[in-house]
């Protein structure tokens, strides 16, 4: 074989390598060996839906308020935590919830603005950090946190300090906070 020839090999060994250097550093190609068909197939299971609510727990039956969702462990501050309540009463049931208030088992009560009423289907989100107060967000305009982030209970209680709904979360077998 001729010395032409053999840089002409050489040069396209040399380009073939580096063509692919370069691709395996941009993109990463599985090549399968065999094939093998899944010969098990998967009963489908019904998720079950959530209620509205975290706990189901009423021991004040005249209403239907609820802890809905919770947010007690941010990412970015500890105070971007927050806690929806819902009202999931019967119609024409709109709650006034002039000196109903939250507490939790890790810090002092939020108590709601006079004034302040949930209309049935209605969700109101309480942040722990300042805002200014609407008709679907209120603002506790705490310096620390109000939920413990891996377990705590919360307690929504009316005016006369009656439990009207409870939950706990991160409690191993408990979905519902004890009455307090």
């Amino acid at each position: 074989m001729s010395n032409k020839y053999k840089w002409l090999i050489a040069a396209v060994l040399v380009l073939g390598i580096v063509v692919i250097a370069q691709a395996s550093m941009s993109t990463t190609v599985y090549m399968p060996v065999f094939y093998m068909p899944s010969t098990i197939t998967p009963t489908p299971t019904a998720t079950p839906k959530p209620g509205p609510c975290l706990s189901n727990n009423f021991p004040n039956k005249p209403y239907k308020l609820c802890f809905s969702d919770i947010y007690q462990k941010p990412t970015t501050s500890p105070l971007d935590e927050w806690v929806k309540i819902q009202n999931t009463g019967s119609p024409d049931n709109p709650i006034d919830l002039t000196g109903w208030f939250i507490i939790s088992d890790s810090a002092p009560k939020y108590t709601f603005p006079d004034g302040f009423k949930l209309n049935v289907g209605q969700t109101v989100t309480v942040y722990t950090k300042s805002g200014n107060n609407g008709t679907s967000q209120l603002y506790m305009g705490r310096t620390t946190e109000f939920w413990k982030d891996n377990k705590d209970c919360g307690y929504l209680k009316n005016e006369e300090r009656q439990t009207v709904n409870a939950f706990c979360y991160g409690i191993s077998g408990f979905s519902a906070a004890p009455i307090k």
